[in-house]
């Protein structure tokens, strides 16, 4: 069926579905489409979408796509009591493990429910938790092809991931963006715990950027490696490290003007090397897992007090629900070292 809508470049597309749907113009009755580098979001008004679009500053035009209309499953929480979400890295669907629901056979029985409305999932894991300093998942097989490698896209970008091996969570891809829509060209960022690239894959996509991307687990360095080939567009430079966070005031010079800490369990024991590597005036977006906003800068105050100089909280953001008493919240700040 031809649908009106609104036709933009796969990078600039995540955001502009995001912009859409907070004014409640995305016509979710059809399925997004897709043609080269081209995206198509169904609007239900071509007009305001193009003016909420450039009032944005994004381009976008009106084009008309035969798009699929969305068949909606039943919700999965109608079911399998308490059980209404999880993940998808690729082609692999990840539950977590709830302590409400014990029973193996509860999470492999909805994992092929998902796989059978949705044919593009392949593999279907649980995961039990999240462990050592590498940031390794404990995963058990539910349903599906046994493997655990992927390759995951968002925002244009594509992450090759071993879900067994490394820490990749998708639902980080609009903080990902948004920080890197926060760079400028120019920058020399520090992402300290870099996984498999999210966020120096991001601002390198879209700012001229010198980046030192560095990570304590091997094979999240080597599938990084393998990302910035992957990608080869790429604006920024990036340059991988294998480096426990606490050496590597001894492998660098403190020439950045931004630091990344994603590293919500553990960030908080690495602030004096963050700002040990900070130029005079930089910023840092510090990443702890909390019970409250306030919690979070209390916690990154207190830390950096002692190393950083002057330093001025830009905001604070809850960033995801981790429980249903703690979440993910980024603190950004202005830092003034004595350098």
């Amino acid at each position: 069926m031809e649908v009106a809508c609104v036709s933009i470049h796969k990078l600039q597309a995540e955001r502009a579905i995001r912009e859409l749907s907070t004014l409640n113009l995305v016509d979710k009755s059809f399925k997004i489409g897709r043609s080269g580098d081209t995206v198509c979001i169904p609007v239900v008004e071509v007009g305001e979408a193009l003016e909420a679009l450039r009032k944005a500053g994004l381009y976008a035009k009106i084009e008309y796509m035969s798009l699929e209309p969305v068949v909606k499953p039943r919700p999965l929480g109608e079911s399998f009591r308490g059980l209404s979400s999880y993940v998808l890295i690729g082609d692999i669907l990840v539950f977590n493990w709830r302590s409400g629901i014990p029973d193996l056979e509860v999470y492999r029985e909805a994992a092929l429910k998902v796989m059978r409305e949705q044919p593009r999932v392949r593999a279907a894991f649980l995961k039990y938790e999240t462990w050592g300093e590498a940031r390794v998942q404990r995963l058990e097989h539910l349903a599906g092809e046994r493997r655990t490698r992927t390759i995951h896209r968002e925002y244009g970008l594509s992450f090759h991931v071993d879900i067994a091996r490394v820490y990749f969570n998708p639902r980080l891809a609009a903080e990902h963006r948004r920080i890197a829509e926060e760079a400028s060209n120019g920058d020399r960022v520090l992402d300290m715990f870099s996984g498999v690239g999210g966020f120096s894959l991001h601002i390198a996509s879209s700012k001229k950027a010198r980046i030192v991307a560095a990570d304590i687990n091997p094979v999240a360095v080597k599938l990084l490696a393998e990302n910035i080939r992957e990608n080869k567009r790429l604006l920024g430079e990036i340059a991988v490290l294998r480096a426990d966070a606490a050496t590597l005031p001894l492998l660098l010079k403190p020439v950045f003007n931004r630091i990344i800490m994603d590293h919500p369990t553990a960030s908080k024991y690495y602030v004096g090397e963050a700002c040990m590597l900070a130029e005079k005036h930089a910023i840092i977006h510090y990443y702890t897992r909390t019970i409250t906003c306030e919690e979070a800068r209390r916690e990154f105050i207190e830390r950096a007090r002692k190393c950083c100089g002057n330093m001025e909280i830009e905001y604070c953001r809850k960033i995801l629900e981790y429980s249903p008493s703690q979440a993910i919240y980024n603190v950004t700040a202005k830092v003034k070292t004595g350098t």
